[in-house]
């Protein structure tokens, strides 16, 4: 992203005269004579300090921070952080990871406690304003007296630029971690997903599972991402004999007895069996699992013989004094008072490697993996947390990425710099504390914290949400923020409890979402307001499309304080109090010139999602939004593009999705001098919106005129979309090549095979002739079937497509094609669909079989289809 804003200083920050200077304004006073300024580039320096005597742990006073509006990230516990907002040093919690001032009004300060060799650096306030750095190593034999590079100071105009910006010179710099614009991007991120750890916990079983997939299936929203989230492993003491919650550890890599055996009925022997029957059946393209980076909670047990190769011993723990003066999790009791079964480190990467090469031959494609800051506290004897925690995440990074054959890694419980400033690979990770849909208070906090956090994490990885609850009270409000957070979707449902019309606001026909480009992150006038607490501010979180912006106002304030405190109940009720206003822009979008195009002259369409209003205005124009307590908005910020001297168009996208900018894919047009044509490419199906200053002349799509209304009072042009099915390959997701365009008559059809039958596109002939007719199996081969046997499948449940339509055909013979018919308008199954077998003897065995049998329910018909026409292979 890139802003006029940035402007190079040539002078450096540095202390003068005891006084910290950032472009001739003073930030810290009383600098102490023991701090050392080393410059790196673009005005850009480190600060460092000398110590009197060696020690695995120093604190040193930077100097007196006062009256400069701040924003820090501080971690509240070992795994997660959240914001402090403050004016001066004072308010500067321990365990600050960044720190944002700004100055004078004029530009901004970038503070980043760094990774220094084996010392880990946080930041920390006292209470006569001085603002301190502490240096760690986690080992009492590493040690030192001086320290050259643990912060890093910049600063600049654009507070985004700055940060991202900052975050590239470490990189390069360091050498030790990788931007995230430099990593290979997780594939489950861009398609609906389901977590079982919120509806199951521990007790998650196949049948559950199971369960869980068919609601999904019978409510039309299957997700492609299923993640097996903690439950499956084998433990000692098992989940059934530890009422008492002792620390458990792993004791081998295979499955525990409830996904072996008779537990799974008729998915097979073992956990292979049950993936490859879930996977056919639902049509999952990603099954995920979970596991602990010390491989569970309490580590590995030492006495086991199958673990006995890792080397694994006892590690006792060492809390740093910085995350005892906040909140000591309950999840570390019994880790302090019984240590953990820690792999030897030279041998992790063999644990990893066969760990991850057994759950692949289950047909597993990637891995949660939890509670990772835990190796901060192992250190001592393997040259502190900053190496132990490089020698685990190098080693899983690499067994992630080779055996799994791609990237598909979720971190989780990270949030430590050691982690951010280690991780070359790793390109996902949690952002806040868990969604707890038990715990009213949390749901502000959760939605806060994630926006706040991404300022950081988002430069390195993208920023996990987390998931939440469908039918939750509070499921608008999260669902919101998902669609423009830039990262994964997924709930965590208990079976039967759903709230479809949210899902399908986030989430497409065929299982993808409207992922925004960017880490959705707080806008720049909310940077430094507490938006949970102040009782008076909004959260206003903004991102990117391709070809708009998307900003989400949130009423966060609660009665309450940061961090979150389990129990507490809020007073009002979702929806109800004093409404909070607040001020929105369409210049709230940071960097929407980036998307603008060469033909935009300021001005916007302002689209308002959940009250479906549309506005225009300059971008520097402002509007007022009242929200009352846990409610939201969503509006898409699409810039006017000039196409005429009188002609003015944006593309605002699917009116019914909270982002639906997202599903506008590209645009162009053709001038002519009695019309303008515009034409949009977009994703998905449903009522497409765009502003346009005149009524437009037709609307087509594939060149068929649809009808569309116009409003002439605000411009909204409406038209409702069909999907244009394209045909993929199931295994690569890359185009197979072909598909398939619905006509209004048999006569454009003709007309349509005979115009582009042979035409150059991109350096490729095209084949076009017409199909089958709507209703019938695609013919997905070129040769000539002089007979297909071909079956009619009706009263299939809503839930079930071409993938799983194949495989319930497939336990009877050869399929040669499957396909599921759908409705033109809504992109949602008709209900019936065909399968063509390769012989009459199994095409009769399908419907002995299956005709009159229930699946999920519904009583299958299955019949022999009308003949299919023999297709010319001319």
């Amino acid at each position: 992203m890139g802003s006029n804003e940035d402007i190079m200083i040539s002078v450096k920050p540095g202390v003068k005269g005891g006084t910290f200077m950032v472009r001739g304004a003073a930030v810290l006073t009383n600098v102490p004579a023991n701090i050392t300024v080393t410059p790196v580039n673009d005005g850009s320096v480190f600060v460092g300090a000398n110590a009197t005597s060696s020690s695995s742990r120093h604190v040193f006073n930077l100097g007196t921070l006062q009256e400069h509006r701040l924003v820090c990230l501080f971690r509240f516990k070992i795994w997660w952080m959240i914001p402090c907002f403050g004016t001066s040093g004072g308010d500067i919690p321990a365990e600050t990871q960044m720190l944002l001032l700004e100055v004078e009004n004029k530009f901004y300060v970038l503070i980043l406690p760094v990774l220094d060799g084996q010392f880990r650096t946080s930041l920390q306030g006292t209470p006569d304003n001085e603002l301190e750095f502490c240096i760690e190593s986690g080992d009492p034999d590493v040690q030192t007296t001086k320290i050259k590079e643990p912060v890093f100071v910049n600063s600049g105009n654009n507070p985004f630029n700055l940060i991202r910006n900052s975050i590239k010179i470490l990189e390069k710099h360091k050498g030790t971690f990788k931007h995230i614009d430099n990593k290979q991007k997780p594939e489950h991120i861009d398609w609906f997903g389901w977590n079982t750890w919120d509806a199951f916990y521990c007790n998650v079983d196949p049948e559950g599972i199971k369960d869980g997939l068919e609601n999904f299936s019978k409510g039309g929203c299957p997700p492609k991402l299923l993640t097996i989230d903690e439950g499956w492993q084998n433990i000692f003491p098992s989940y059934e004999e530890n009422p008492t919650g002792e620390l458990s550890r792993l004791i081998n890599l295979e499955e525990n007895a409830k996904f072996k055996g008779s537990k799974l009925d008729k998915s097979g022997k073992n956990l292979r069996d049950f993936i490859k029957t879930i996977k056919q059946k639902y049509g999952l393209k990603y099954v995920y699992i979970w596991h602990a980076m010390a491989g569970y909670w309490g580590g590995v047990l030492p006495e086991s013989e199958v673990m006995k190769k890792y080397n694994p011993k006892i590690q006792p723990v060492v809390q740093s004094p910085g995350n005892l003066t906040h909140v000591v999790c309950s999840t570390l009791d019994n880790i302090q008072e019984k240590g953990i079964g820690l792999i030897d480190p030279s041998k992790i990467r063999d644990f990893y490697n066969d760990f991850h090469s057994y759950q692949a031959s289950c047909g597993v494609d990637g891995v949660k993996v939890d509670v990772q800051g835990v190796l901060e506290l192992l250190g001592a004897g393997y040259g502190g947390r900053v190496s132990l925690t490089r020698q685990y995440l190098g080693a899983l990074e690499d067994s992630v990425t080779e055996t799994f054959k791609s990237n598909n890694l979720i971190c989780s419980m990270s949030l430590n710099t050691d982690f951010l400033y280690s991780t070359k690979k790793a390109a996902a990770a949690r952002a806040t504390e868990d969604f707890m849909p038990n715990e009213p208070t949390f749901q502000t906090l959760h939605v806060a914290a994630a926006a706040f956090n991404s300022l950081l994490i988002g430069e390195i990885i993208v920023p996990d949400w987390d998931m939440f609850y469908s039918d939750h009270i509070t499921a608008e409000f999260h669902g919101a923020a998902r669609a423009l957070s830039g990262s994964a979707v997924y709930v965590s449902d208990k079976p039967g409890s759903h709230d479809f019309d949210i899902i399908k606001k986030l989430v497409l026909p065929d299982g993808s979402i409207l992922r925004a480009r960017y880490a959705g992150r707080p806008t720049r006038d909310c940077l430094f307001n507490d938006p949970v607490t102040d009782g008076k501010s909004l959260l206003k979180i903004w991102n990117l499309n391709k070809l708009s912006g998307v900003i989400g106002v949130f009423n966060c304030q609660r009665a309450g304080i940061w961090p979150p405190i389990k129990g507490s109940i809020y007073m009002p009720a979702p929806g109800s109090g004093t409404p909070i206003s607040g001020i929105v822009s369409a210049g709230d979008v940071d960097a929407l010139e980036e998307v603008a195009g060469e033909n935009w002259r300021g001005h916007c369409a302002v689209y308002a999602c959940l009250s479906g209003s549309l506005k225009t205005m300059s971008k520097d124009a402002k509007f007022q939004v009242a929200l009352e307590h846990l409610k939201c908005e969503v509006f898409t910020v699409s810039p006017i593009r000039a196409f005429s001297e009188d002609l003015r168009f944006a593309p605002i996208g699917l009116l019914d999705m909270y982002n639906s900018g997202g599903a506008v894919e590209a645009m162009d047009s053709e001038n002519k001098s009695s019309e303008c044509k515009i034409k949009v490419r977009i994703r998905g199906c449903g009522r497409f919106g765009a502003y346009s200053n005149k009524k437009p002349k037709c609307c087509s799509m594939n060149e068929k005129d649809e009808e569309f209304i116009y409003n002439p009072i605000d411009g909204l042009v409406t038209v409702k979309v069909e999907g244009l099915q394209v045909i993929y390959n199931r295994d690569t997701e890359q185009s197979r090549g072909f598909g398939f365009i619905t006509m209004s008559s048999a006569e454009e059809a003709e007309k349509a095979a005979e115009t582009f039958n042979g035409y150059d596109l991109n350096g490729r002939l095209l084949t076009v002739n017409k199909a089958s007719p709507r209703g019938s199996g695609i013919d997905q081969s070129p040769h000539v079937y002089e007979q297909a046997f071909r079956v009619y499948a009706g009263n299939l449940p809503w839930g079930v497509g071409n993938a799983r339509l194949e495989q319930i055909f497939g336990e009877h013979g050869k399929v040669l094609e499957a396909r599921v018919v759908y409705d033109r308008e809504t992109g949602r199954s008709r209900g019936f669909g065909f399968v063509t077998m390769s012989s009459e003897t199994e095409l009769n065995d399908a419907i002995a079989a299956l005709d009159g049998q229930s699946l999920d329910g519904r009583a299958l018909r299955v019949n022999v289809a009308e003949q299919k026409p023999r297709r010319s292979p001319f």
